[in-house]
Order: C-alpha cells, then sequence, then structure tokens
C-alpha cells in the first residue's frame, strides 16, 4: 500500500480545476461532500477528496488522485509515493496549476470584454510557458 502525501496548490476554484483537468484528457469526478479515494487494490483509503482522478485512467498500479479542498479555500493534491514516481510529480502538478490558471485567466478576460487572439507556448529553461493574448474591444 503506498502512502499519500499532500501537496499545496495555487487552485481555489473548482470550476477552473475541473476545466484544467479534463483539457490535460482526464475524466474528473467531482463530490461536493469529498469522497474516499482508492488504493491500486480497490481499497478504500482514508483520503478523501472533491475532485478525483480515478486510478482506471492513470496507470495499472496507480493510486486514485485526489484534490482537497481545505479550510483556507485552497485545494490540495493527495498523490501517492507510488504514482509521483511514475511522473505524477511536481512537474505534472505544475502542468495542472498551469491548466488551472489559463482557463481562469480567459475567463477573467472575457468577463472584462477583453478578446482573444492567440495562445503562444514558449520554451523556457523551466519547461514550456503559456502566453495569452488578448485585445481590448
Amino acid at each position: 500500500m503506498s502512502a499519500y502525501a499532500e501537496f499545496e496548490t495555487i487552485m481555489r476554484e473548482q470550476r477552473f480545476l475541473v476545466e484544467g483537468l479534463t483539457a490535460m484528457g482526464y475524466n474528473v469526478e467531482v463530490s461536493t461532500e469529498g469522497t474516499a479515494l482508492y488504493g491500486y487494490h480497490g481499497d478504500e483509503r482514508p483520503e478523501r477528496a472533491h475532485v478525483i482522478l480515478r486510478r482506471a485512467q492513470l496507470d495499472s498500479a496507480s493510486n486514485d488522485i485526489g484534490f482537497a479542498r481545505g479550510a483556507e479555500g485552497r485545494f490540495r493534491a493527495i498523490l501517492s509515493d507510488y504514482d509521483r514516481r511514475i511522473g505524477y510529480d511536481d512537474k505534472w502538478l505544475g502542468r495542472v496549476q498551469q491548466s488551472y490558471k489559463e482557463r481562469q485567466t480567459m475567463a477573467v478576460a472575457q468577463a472584462k470584454g477583453y478578446i482573444f487572439r492567440g495562445k503562444e507556448v514558449i520554451q523556457t529553461p523551466n519547461g514550456p510557458q503559456i502566453r495569452l493574448q488578448f485585445v481590448a474591444r
């Protein structure tokens, strides 16, 4: 049984977290009250989450990955040691947060009346960086 660890994130808005994970190709399960995560043997774990990626879509030996809303309003990522070793690590979590931020920025810009003109991906030493381009109406 892999041990789970929790990791703080910048994410506060469930809508953009779900949209970001969906854009990354995941089928997302949402639970208003929080529901149990399951280990790779199908065993129910004590960890609970509000946004869940079930193990069946990850790797044959994966555990569920969850995002639980903390008392301060931010989501904490709940990941097993095994899943972190096979690629669901800090870089992956950074991509999740980047996808979240992209959706959030698009929504805010559109609400303020900006028109989306394009998206540019720039390669940096720390990996790809996304730049969204808008113009005023």
